[in-house]
């Protein structure tokens, strides 16, 4: 089967002009209140690479690359409340301007600072209190951005699409759980807006439940796929993906992709890491290819020699694909230029050396002979690197 790049028009028009290192990208969107013009300054997008940009005043999230958007959804972005104590004060907004992906983590507990005890009436506790630690408190996923920001789920998806959270950008879990494979450590993050007038009235706090109650429930969908076999997910994996093709309905097929990637990785299950990896042969050119390259280069982040290993098994057209996927959503996911010493060429990930088997080494060189050909074409030389 071959998942041809049926697409939609990109829901985000962007149209670069060069200003030094990076490019202003122009947003135009229809809401309610008519269209909007927005400046973007990304360097990453300028470059053609991906970048997750966060719209304050639509309440809105997108993944794009370069000018193309791969998917958007609602987010719950900062009240702009206040919050006094006799100590200290808290402004519960979101923050503008550029930042990165530090670190990401699948289904992180929550420790409650200060303002949660005394927004709601409660004493606060010591700091290494368990009354802090709220199991699942940040969703199915959690991706950090410094500064004590995070985007991150919710099972709370009703309030969405408004101004509800203390600060962090909150999306539905099975969004959370897509961007976490979406990106990398150094991906960049632009937060823009917040200056339009907003007309509503923010949303009330949603109390939590406490830390010694029962946590959050699961995904669903997610705990339904986790029972199956990895016969059964691929070709739940092929379905969903024609369906987002041609439909372009909730997808449903990075979840799938999700459970894939942990069984072929902390499983061993080879089947699993191969026919994920497989497919994105099958896609042609396109956003849906762009954004399963992204999720390819995260199985073989979250697991070099697995995936190596995976690899050397497929047919040596597929092989050559599957590396030029992952070496060019590897690069495309970081914002600097593909001389810098910090770029995360795959290669790096699990030197050859210390591969035992042929199989891995032929992977290994696939991604070598991608890395050499992404060389090529941007003019740079083996090796060279920015001091």
């Amino acid at each position: 089967m071959r998942i041809s790049n049926l697409l939609l028009l990109p829901l985000l028009a962007m149209a670069a002009t060069t200003t030094g290192a990076a490019a202003q990208y122009r947003q135009t969107s229809s809401n309610e209140g008519g269209a909007r013009t927005m400046r973007v300054r990304s360097q990453a997008l300028a470059q053609g690479g991906y970048a997750v940009v966060v719209n304050l005043d639509e309440n809105r999230l997108y993944f794009a690359k370069g000018r193309r958007v791969l998917w958007s959804a609602p987010v719950g972005t900062g009240t702009g409340l206040r919050l006094e104590s006799d100590r200290d004060a808290w402004e519960f907004h979101t923050p503008t301007g550029v930042y990165h992906v530090t670190h990401k983590a699948r289904e992180p507990d929550w420790i409650a600072p200060d303002w949660y005890f005394l927004e709601h009436g409660l004493r606060v506790p010591g700091q290494n209190d368990p009354r802090r630690r709220f199991t699942r408190g940040l969703g199915a996923a959690a991706v950090y951005i410094g500064q004590g920001l995070a985007i991150h789920g919710t099972d709370k998806p009703e309030l969405l699409g408004r101004r509800v959270s203390h600060g962090c950008i909150r999306l539905s879990d099975a969004n959370a759980l897509r961007l976490y494979h979406d990106v990398q450590p150094g991906t960049e993050v632009v937060i823009v807006g917040g200056d339009a007038e907003v007309d509503e009235t923010p949303a009330p706090n949603v109390r939590r439940s406490r830390p010694e109650g029962a946590p959050p429930p699961r995904d669903p969908l997610v705990v339904e796929l986790e029972g199956q076999s990895t016969g059964e997910l691929l070709a739940r994996l092929d379905e969903e993906l024609v369906s987002d093709a041609f439909a372009r309905a909730d997808a449903s097929w990075p979840r799938v992709a999700s459970v894939l990637i942990f069984r072929g990785v902390k499983e061993d299950d080879d089947a699993a890491l191969a026919g994920l990896l497989a497919r994105v042969a099958d896609l042609g050119e396109g956003r849906l290819r762009d954004e399963y390259a992204a999720i390819v280069a995260d199985a073989f982040a979250q697991g070099p020699l697995r995936a190596l290993a995976a690899m050397g098994g497929l047919e040596r057209q597929t092989r050559a694909e599957v590396a030029r996927a992952i070496v060019g959503a590897s690069v495309g996911l970081y914002p600097g230029q593909p001389q810098d010493v910090a770029m995360p060429w795959p290669t790096k990930r699990a030197p050859r050396a210390m591969l035992g088997d042929r199989e891995s080494q032929r992977a290994w060189d696939a991604l070598q002979a991608a890395e050499l050909d992404l060389r090529e074409q941007r003019g740079l030389a083996m090796g060279a690197v920015r001091p």
